[in-house]
């Protein structure tokens, strides 16, 4: 009896701690919003200070639901993916008071705040976190400086600035003197479409941004040769890379002079300003394609390259083909590739991890041998057959 009763607890226990964990379906939040009063479009100003308001509703609420260091990472992520459709997650709303001061109008609104969705999308959100975190990164530019006497020198200012910046965002970056495959990047600015082979050989990555850049050190104008003046302008053609299909995911491309960064000590330092203001914007943009390239691979399916080594002949290499499309659950297609002595490689469509697709092969058997994984990251699985 004492059993049943101890037992009778636990669950009621439970229950309530699962109650108390659940969200609610709505979740009331009030918030203040501001917007500048311009051209004393007043109209205007109340419902910009009230959308403005919305949106810190959703995101106090969305901040109870994410843990703080998520939101503090992967703050664009976020605001990208969950704050600008902040409307969306709103049922309700009544504003509680209006009001201008100095030219800014301020809105206040009490906000009923549906959760179902939200967490949804919060939930995809901490999916493409967690892939992006794990994601590595090459960084190959071409890079070199022209003095006024026109002397050039090779350099790599904007590559360290995007390394360093990229790493701080939770991206590994591979040394590109350590990275698989060989990879040759042109002087010249227009050649950024790199042999789709070579590409999907450099396996050590996920990721490729390659490209070139140019910087000139300007001839200070006499007016400003005193007070140590060293203008520099330039252009920079880049290309971001995905290594499991070789496809483009975006072209990046502009000319850059000192205008807003400081250019006085040094020409070197005026460069570093540039690449350090201009790196930034040019990390969001990558950033950007591979969060686009990562979720239309987690509807549509990921590009896998499997190598398989222990086939006898072309004929099984057919067979083994079938294998894989008839038993692996998540793929959604698969075509086979080069077969040379024994080793035969395939471009699966992948939806799901490559861990998954793993250990659902570390399970199968072909012709009495044992599937046996050997290797894989996140675009590549290599398997070898063994008795």
């Amino acid at each position: 009896m004492k059993a049943l009763k101890l037992t009778v607890l636990s669950c009621l226990l439970a229950a309530v701690a699962l109650a108390a964990d659940a969200q609610p379906e709505l979740v009331t939040q009030e918030a203040t919003g501001e917007a500048a009063i311009v051209d004393n479009n007043r109209d205007k100003a109340v419902q910009d200070a009230k959308n403005a308001a919305l949106r810190e509703a959703v995101e106090k609420v969305a901040g109870v639901m994410l843990s703080s260091d998520t939101v503090t990472a992967n703050n664009q992520l976020v605001s990208d993916r969950i704050f600008t459709n902040s409307a969306g997650y709103v049922r309700r709303y009544d504003i509680l008071e209006k009001k201008e001061e100095g030219g800014v109008m301020k809105v206040t609104v009490r906000a009923e705040v549906g959760t179902a969705q939200l967490d949804k999308d919060l939930q995809a959100v901490k999916a493409l976190v967690r892939r992006l975190s794990s994601s590595r990164l090459l960084v190959v530019l071409q890079e070199q400086s022209v003095s006024s006497d026109k002397v050039i020198t090779q350099t790599n200012v904007l590559s360290q600035t995007l390394a360093e910046t990229f790493q701080k965002d939770g991206w590994r970056i591979i040394d590109p003197a350590f990275a698989a495959g060989k990879l040759e990047v042109s002087s010249g600015v227009s050649l950024l479409t790199p042999d789709k082979k070579v590409i999907q050989d450099l396996r050590s990555a996920d990721y490729i941004v390659t490209g070139t850049v140019s910087m000139r050190y300007e001839s200070a104008k006499a007016a400003f040769e005193l007070n140590n003046y060293f203008p520099v302008t330039g252009e920079f053609e880049l290309a971001v890379f995905a290594t499991d299909s070789g496809t483009q995911l975006a072209h990046l491309s502009d000319k850059f002079d000192s205008q807003g960064v400081p250019v006085s000590v040094s020409y070197e330092r005026t460069a570093h300003s540039i690449a350090k203001t201009r790196g930034q914007k040019i990390v969001e943009d990558v950033r950007k394609a591979v969060v686009d390239y990562l979720s239309k691979s987690e509807q549509n399916g990921n590009s896998v390259v499997v190598t398989v080594t222990g086939l006898a002949d072309y004929a099984s290499v057919s067979e083994f083909k079938k294998l894989l499309a008839q038993t692996v659950t998540g793929l959604k297609d698969v075509k086979q590739g080069d077969f040379t002595k024994g080793k035969a490689t395939f471009d699966a469509l992948l939806v799901g991890t490559t861990d998954d697709f793993a250990a659902a092969l570390s399970k199968k058997t072909y012709k009495g041998k044992k599937v046996s994984v050997t290797g894989i990251t996140g675009n590549t699985v290599e398997i070898t057959l063994a008795r």
